[in-house]
């Protein structure tokens, strides 16, 4: 598991932690360029036996907790926003795009 060159650059990412699962690059990439996200902190992968992959948010204090379920592992992403709604709808979108 890794990530996608350039895909953690920026101000919107903190820590040390660069690992992505390969079904969240997408959703990661949204929420990178989405106004309405000021920070993205990267959670825990943890694996999983093979299983639908799915998207999956909760409000929080200060923004969005987002889950990503991929073919093979989950993974916790921490998303700061205002606008968690509109937040959702363009992450959303571009996960049913890919």
């Amino acid at each position: 598991m890794s990530h996608t060159r350039g895909l953690l650059k920026g101000s919107k990412f903190n820590g040390r932690h660069s690992t992505v699962i390969p079904d969240a690059i997408p959703v990661v990439e949204a929420a990178r360029d989405c106004p309405h996200v000021t920070k993205i902190a990267l959670g825990v992968i943890t694996p999983l036996k093979s299983g639908a992959e799915h998207l999956k948010f909760m409000p929080v204090s200060g923004g969005l907790k987002m889950q990503v379920r991929g073919s093979a592992a989950v993974q916790i992403f921490w998303l700061y926003t205002t606008k968690p709604e509109e937040t959702i709808a363009e992450i959303t979108k571009k996960w049913e795009m890919r």
